[in-house]
């Protein structure tokens, strides 16, 4: 009871150690001592016993970590294998199929251009032949006619009569 009894004015001791610090741990904090370098894990894994790793398996969790460690490896194997292959068999399958689009598109082209060039062929062919008849027709008409007019009267008096 003696501490709640203080006066306010009195000031408060100084702590004899940093307030924060690990029991095992370094005074570096925000304006603290800077913590010794000199151990690394090298030598701190050097430092452990054979035994520590000889029985290792022994240890607790170790089995089971070890199961998760190679199940989620391989589950994260097969996740990255599936997703290139799915990739590289997506972007080359992509690519032929454009492949053979195009090709098929300059195909249907070709063929098109080759239907309007045999269009254009026939057409011809059907002027040509229409010209060719009217030709005929023209050369049966002036036959007939001159048929007919042989056949007159006024071509034979005209051919055999004659007065002078």
């Amino acid at each position: 009871m003696a501490d709640d009894t203080r006066d306010a004015t009195t000031p408060t001791p100084a702590p004899r150690a940093p307030a924060n610090i690990m029991p095992g741990g370094t005074a570096h904090t925000a304006g603290g001592q800077k913590a010794d370098d000199s151990a690394s894990y090298i030598d701190l894994v050097r430092q452990l016993p054979a035994d520590y790793y000889l029985h290792f398996y022994q240890r607790p969790c170790v089995r089971d970590s070890q199961l998760t460690a190679i199940s989620s490896g391989f589950a994260g194997y097969m996740v990255g294998a599936i997703l290139r292959t799915w990739c590289v068999t997506g972007c080359v399958h992509y690519q032929v199929c454009q492949y053979y689009r195009r090709k098929e598109k300059d195909g249907m082209k070709q063929a098109q251009e080759l239907m309007e060039k045999k269009r254009a062929t026939i057409e011809a062919k059907k002027e040509a032949r229409r010209r060719a008849r009217e030709e005929q027709e023209k050369l049966a008409d002036a036959k007939r006619l001159e048929e007919q007019r042989q056949k007159s009267w006024g071509h034979w008096i005209n051919k055999n009569v004659r007065f002078w």
